[in-house]
């Protein structure tokens, strides 16, 4: 089955619509999640076996020149990663898809990184006719401050990836949640479990105190050995 494979993060152009993320505009905390950003979920997708996907950054354009002066400070990025202003991002995504029939659209947090082989593993897997979501179930928290790792299992967490047909989704059709990442189930879905690998990892550092709360509901691993190990397949 022909595809575009897609990571689709959002950095800070949930701004856009108020509220909580009103933070995210702010120069001092894009200097910090960019710095996160490229020590995690960058090397996360340098690190990919496959690297036949795109993937998408997408900031707010109110914010243009506050990113554009962040990303400066590191290494020009690959071509097959950009920071795309929201206003731009679906030409952008229109043009990169061009006439394949398959977009597949994987969700990940500019903090967070997926095992080095999930893009090979998508480009891989047959899902049954009709499968909407494939859903990764298994993975692992890793406490960045206190260098540490421990595993976790969810249903339906919030890393997932969308199939859709690239004319139905760009004639504005959308699979739709009731219950955010946790009605993603709810839809005719797969879990994938390629060789039992826990295919995602997030990533608990100082500044997101929703993971903070994590720390305290699982049993880590100190070893520095064993945690180096383990990283090494995500960053």
């Amino acid at each position: 089955m022909a595809k575009t494979i897609v990571v689709e993060i959002e950095f800070n152009n949930r701004s856009n619509r108020g509220g909580v993320y009103k933070i995210g505009l702010t120069p001092q905390w894009i200097k910090y999640r960019m710095a996160v950003f490229m020590k995690f979920t960058l090397q996360s997708l340098l690190k990919q076996t496959n690297q036949n996907f795109h993937a998408f950054i997408r900031y707010t354009e109110r914010t243009e020149a506050t990113v554009r002066a962040a990303l400066a400070k590191y290494p020009k990025l690959p071509a097959n990663i950009r920071f795309v202003a929201e206003n731009k991002y679906q030409d952008k995504l229109r043009k990169t898809v061009g006439s394949s029939p398959y977009l597949y659209l994987v969700r990940l947090d500019c903090d967070d990184t997926y095992h080095r082989t999930y893009i090979d593993q998508l480009h891989k897997y047959k899902p049954k006719a009709g499968t909407r979501a494939l859903i990764n179930q298994a993975g692992y928290i890793y406490d960045s401050v206190r260098h540490r790792i421990a595993t976790v299992s969810k249903s339906s967490p919030p890393f997932y990836t969308w199939i859709y047909k690239s004319e139905q989704y760009f004639n504005g059709f959308r699979y739709k949640t009731v219950d955010g990442h946790s009605g993603v189930i709810k839809h005719s879905h797969e879990i994938l479990t390629t060789a039992g690998k826990r295919n995602y990892m997030v990533v608990v550092h100082k500044r997101n105190t929703l993971n903070q709360r994590l720390l305290n509901r699982h049993k880590f691993i100190a070893s520095k050995i064993k945690v180096n190990a383990i990283l090494s397949k995500y960053i």
